[in-house]
């Protein structure tokens, strides 16, 4: 069976967004780009959602942001985030 992966690129609102977060500078943050794979000859695909990863030293953040959807949600619950909600949590990170 062969796979088709279009990688997708990961959306320039949402990461200037991030990025002006007072104090993110001072925690790690990587942008994961999002994935489309498709088996071919057949009607499956799988679409991997794009990552944020914002970490310290002690604990770690994963947010996720799915194609043609404009929310933030975090990883572990799926609730939508809000970018003053995503700075409260960056607070908390640094101290």
């Amino acid at each position: 069976m062969k796979i088709t992966i279009e990688q997708l690129e990961f959306p320039l609102c949402v990461k200037e967004k991030i990025t002006k977060i007072p104090k993110i500078s001072r925690l790690h943050l990587e942008f994961i780009n999002g994935k489309n794979i498709h088996f071919d000859k057949t009607n499956l695909s799988i679409h991997e959602p794009h990552k944020i990863i914002i970490s310290n030293n002690l604990s770690c953040l994963i947010l996720l942001i799915f194609k043609n959807d404009n929310n933030i949600y975090i990883k572990d619950s799926l609730d939508t985030i809000t970018i003053k909600r995503l700075e409260t949590l960056v607070l908390q990170l640094i101290s």
